[in-house]
Formats: structure tokens, sequence, C-alpha cells
């Protein structure tokens, strides 16, 4: 069997693995030689990039906000599709396997997990300090986001991409180069109630990002419940800070704090004694 025999079934079988049809990937001018050659790069480099996320991970675990750390190299097929479709979204730019790792941003990818929402400040700060960043962070929004929240978002900085699945975290791409290759590296920031809906919903919908109707409707409702468990999370983080620090609520707070209470899946009676608690703790602490 001579070379070019070898390379053209090691191309099929590869093809084949990634579950698409010969008129996909053609179709965005991508020679099957380019996907085979990205995957044997890819797979020589792994080890460099598990030393990457590893460093990466370990360097953002001990600060005091983060509650856990995951980390993991991109899979080699979920890479070629990856690249497919990078190529159907950018038909002008040439993508092989010497140049790919300068435009895929998750090679190396770092996820931080923390309990409320208001934590990604901090985290952000010690990012930036920490490593050049590629590009402004992103922050991905759910529809129905408080402007509030997206105002925060702007005023840090952070760029806004609203997600229709409801995926909700802040993502950066960090620059690293601890040998001669430069690459680079995802961080995503989202909270513990973020991260058991992502995967839940990644599991259903990857890597073809579609599902049944009635399914991705019960995840737009778990995604809906997840978003309260976030917000009543921040609520009770505020009224433990009012009540050990024996400080005055605000009426802005008071405010705030009321909408809260309003926006919260629960019966009228459950909110009213709610509301009771929170004048009631307005007037103590004043």
């Amino acid at each position: 069997m001579n070379k070019n025999t070898s390379s053209g079934q090691s191309a099929s079988r590869l093809l084949n693995s990634l579950g698409l049809g010969e008129s996909e990937w053609r179709a965005q001018g991508i020679a099957p030689q380019t996907l085979v050659g990205i995957y044997h790069d890819f797979l020589r480099r792994k080890p460099e990039l598990l030393e990457i996320a590893a460093q990466t991970a370990q360097s953002l675990q001990h600060l005091p906000e983060v509650h856990a750390v995951r980390y993991r190299v991109k899979d080699p097929l979920h890479l070629l599709r990856k690249v497919i479709r990078k190529k159907s979204e950018y038909p002008d730019r040439h993508i092989d396997e010497h140049n790919y790792v300068d435009w895929i941003n998750d090679l190396a990818g770092v996820r931080v997990l923390y309990l409320h929402k208001t934590t990604w400040h901090a985290l952000g700060k010690h990012i930036q300090a920490t490593w050049e960043l590629k590009r402004p962070p992103f922050a991905y929004i759910s529809p129905g986001t408080a402007t509030t929240t997206i105002q925060e978002f702007e005023k840090a900085g952070v760029n806004i991409r609203l997600h229709d699945h409801g995926y909700r975290a802040v993502h950066f791409v960090v620059s690293t180069q601890p040998k001669r290759q430069r690459y680079f590296a995802e961080i995503q920031l989202r909270t513990l109630f973020e991260e058991g809906w992502s995967e839940i919903d990644h599991k259903v919908r990857y890597p073809d990002h579609s599902c049944n109707a009635f399914v991705r409707d019960l995840l737009n409702l778990l995604n809906h419940f997840t978003g309260q468990a976030d917000q009543l999370a921040s609520f009770i983080k505020t009224v433990l800070e009012k009540l050990h620090g024996h400080t005055p609520v605000t009426e802005k707070e008071r405010a705030q704090l009321h909408t809260q209470i309003n926006q919260f899946a629960i019966p009228d009676t459950e909110k009213q004694r709610l509301y009771l608690h929170l004048n009631a703790l307005q007037r103590k602490n004043s």
C-alpha cells in the first residue's frame, strides 16, 4: 500500500468519526488532508496543553472567592468540528495545521465556579492582572437579563453576547507562553447553579446544538429556575451582610430587595411574609 492510499484511508476513517457528511466539510472548502493534519498535530501538542490548563487552574483555585476549578483539553474530534464551523463563519479565513492554535481559543479550558453572581468582579480583576488578554472579555447573558446586570458588565468593559439557549457565563481568553509556543486558553466564570444547568444542557445539545422541542422547552424552564436560584442566593448574601454588619438598609436597597422578592416564583403569601421580614430588618438596623 502506497503512502497516498494510506493517507486517503486515514482521512476517510477520521471524517467518518466526525459524523459529518462529505458535503458539509467540502462546502467549507476544507481539504480532508487539512483535517487529518490538524488532528495529528493536536495529539502531539495535547500533553503541553494539559500542562498549561493545569497551571492556569492552579493559579486560580487558591483565591478565596473560588469554590471549585475544573480544567480540560479539547477533544480532538470536537476540535475538528469547531474548525469546520469556524470556516463556515469566516469563509475568508485559512485554517490549517500550522495556524489553528492562533484561531481556536479554547484548546485549553478552565472553568471557575463560585457561589454568588457578583463574585466575577474580583475574579475578573485577578485574571486581567495575571495574564494578557487576547480580546475584551465577553458576558453571555440570557433573554430577559436585568438591565442593571447588563450595565454592570458594560461598566467593567465586558462585551455582551445574547445567548438564545440561555447560557450564562463570563469568558476570558488569555495568552500564555510557558515555552516557545504561544497558546490561548479560555477561562469561564460561572456560578454553581449556572454550572449545573450548563452541564445538563451541554449533554443534551452538544455537539450538533439541536434537540427535541419538548426537551428544549424543559431546558428553558430549568434555566429560568437557575436564574431564580442565583437571584435568591444573592438576596441571602445581602441580608446576611446587613445582619452581621448591623448596617442600615437604605431606601434604595430596600426597593431593590423588594423588586427581587416580587420576581421570585413563589405564592403571594410567601412574598408578603418576606416583605414583612425586610421591613423589620430595615427598622432594626436603622
